[in-house]
């Protein structure tokens, strides 16, 4: 975590050396894992564009203020996979990813964030993996970024 903090660019790197591998592999789809800042809290309003909405998260969340630039880097990412050819899935979990239990009973979504009765963004581990196999297994998201929650 501390190199996208003190790099920025580093995931867009990546997602560009990702690509950039594929062209000989058009057919071979990548799946991405990526974060919840670069959802839309509302409609064209993503919390990675915001100092005072990123901040807000991350002090409700708990990581440091520094970590907005690696969840900016994750934004970015997506954008160059956005811009992409490729066959390529963004999976942004839940804000709040924390070990639980696996109930299989969550939701899903593509560009907003998932929330439950209590307006809150949040899955267990255990079920952002099956919902990380499920699209492996049956693709729903190709170029295309999806979400879970409860």
């Amino acid at each position: 975590m501390q190199r996208s903090i003190d790099d920025p660019t580093f995931y867009a790197a990546a997602a560009r050396s990702l690509l950039k591998a594929l062209r000989s592999r058009p057919r071979t789809r990548v799946i991405v894992i990526g974060g919840a800042g670069s959802l839309e809290v509302e409609p064209g309003v993503v919390r990675a564009d915001s100092d005072e909405l990123l901040h807000a998260a991350l002090d409700r969340l708990g990581p440091p203020r520094g970590y907005a630039a690696a969840v900016r880097g994750h934004r970015d990412s997506l954008d160059v996979l956005r811009t992409s050819n490729r066959l390529w899935t963004y999976f942004s979990p839940a804000e709040e990813i924390t070990p639980g239990e696996r109930t299989g009973r969550f939701r899903g979504g593509g560009d907003q964030p998932v929330l439950d009765a209590d307006g809150r963004s949040r899955v267990s581990v255990e079920d952002a993996a099956v919902a990380l196999l499920d699209e492996a297994e049956l693709p729903r998201f190709v170029q295309r970024r999806f979400t879970i929650g409860y």
